[in-house]
């Protein structure tokens, strides 16, 4: 059995509230006066407040090309990323010298060698620990980490994971797309980082499993044109999973000998509010069983495969899990996978 440590959030300096968004439009949309409105009115029933970028919003406005952003996020993610895993070792007293591991999550921008090479060079952790960097899990990529984790840290050894997301970098200004609009209203950059103990601790993982829909490839994911990635968002997304959800998550829940009724907390990727609403709705919750997705989607926005993390880190802090207390992690990514891990106390 393994075992969630603390966890370490680390966010950039820059910060975009609910009054910037009019200036946002403004600069962005000023051509586009439909745009401008739907834009808005998404922001304003988004579910987020605050969000923190690594570029002032002006210079987010005007990326362009392939080139700036990789220079951007090897700069940039690479600081927020080391800072992660050192504030991750203090906090949780490690020796970094045991660490067998580094399982790390990003799908900003893909350059080669990944970022989290360059972070364990600037930190504690050791030249020869195993590195596992992932791109293309997406938004699923932090609970993929999770449970790829637990599974390594039964090995003997403690298992660092680690996500680093500056969505920001995905940002196309001449996209005025439903999408992109949406994109531009939710996702955010950060970093954040825990350890997997290879021991019963205060939250241990009883379970994980994938689950791939079957035809849902078109719902999530990057469209990649000549000027690089695309955000694509269908709005059938929602719908598919509350269609397919339940039944996933029973079969799930089943076969570790529980129901939907025996869960006592739920950590859900904040996808989006749409999609909190549908998932919260379908298993008849109340909003005291999962408030802390809510909670970081409205102070942080959506930062892809980190966000999970940051929901782990207020849910620690807030509760300990008695020993008949039982958590349901769950990330919804591109495939459309279903990601779920189930803790106890």
């Amino acid at each position: 059995m393994s075992s969630v440590s603390h966890v370490s959030t680390v966010s950039p300096v820059h910060l975009v509230d609910r009054d910037a968004l009019t200036d946002v439009s403004e600069k962005w949309l000023a051509e586009d006066e439909k745009a401008q409105e739907k834009f808005l009115r998404i922001s304003a029933h988004s579910g987020v407040d605050t969000r923190k970028f690594v570029l002032p919003y002006d210079n987010i406005l005007n990326l362009n090309g392939l080139e700036s952003r990789a220079n951007t996020f090897e700069q940039h993610g690479t600081e927020l990323l080391s800072a992660a895993i050192e504030r991750c070792l203090e906090i949780n007293n490690q020796d970094p010298a045991e660490v067998g591991a580094l399982v790390f999550t990003s799908c900003s921008v893909p350059i080669i060698p990944s970022i989290d090479a360059a972070a364990i060079l600037k930190t504690r952790l050791p030249a020869n620990i195993t590195r596992v960097p992932m791109y293309q899990q997406g938004c699923a990529g932090g609970v993929v980490a999770l449970s790829l984790g637990a599974k390594l840290a039964e090995l003997g050894k403690p298992v660092m994971i680690a996500a680093t997301e500056l969505c920001s970098l995905v940002f196309q200004p001449q996209n005025h797309s439903g999408a992109h609009l949406v994109g531009a209203a939710i996702f955010a950059d950060g970093a954040a980082a825990t350890l997997l103990a290879p021991a019963h601790g205060k939250l241990n993982v009883i379970a994980s499993e994938s689950y791939l829909i079957p035809d849902s490839r078109h719902l999530m994911g990057y469209d990649i044109f000549d000027d690089g990635f695309h955000l694509r968002l269908d709005r059938t997304l929602p719908s598919t999973l509350v269609q397919r959800a339940p039944q996933v998550l029973g079969s799930f829940l089943e076969r570790n000998g529980r129901t939907a009724k025996d869960v006592d907390y739920w950590l859900f990727h904040p996808g989006g509010i749409k999609i909190l609403e549908f998932l919260r709705e379908t298993f008849s919750l109340s909003q005291e069983q999962c408030h802390w997705s809510y909670d970081v989607l409205r102070e942080h926005g959506n930062l892809s495969s980190a966000t999970i993390l940051y929901v782990l880190e207020s849910f620690m802090r807030d509760v300990t899990l008695k020993r008949d207390e039982t958590a349901m992690i769950m990330g919804i990514g591109p495939g459309l996978t279903i990601e779920m891990i189930l803790l106890e106390g």
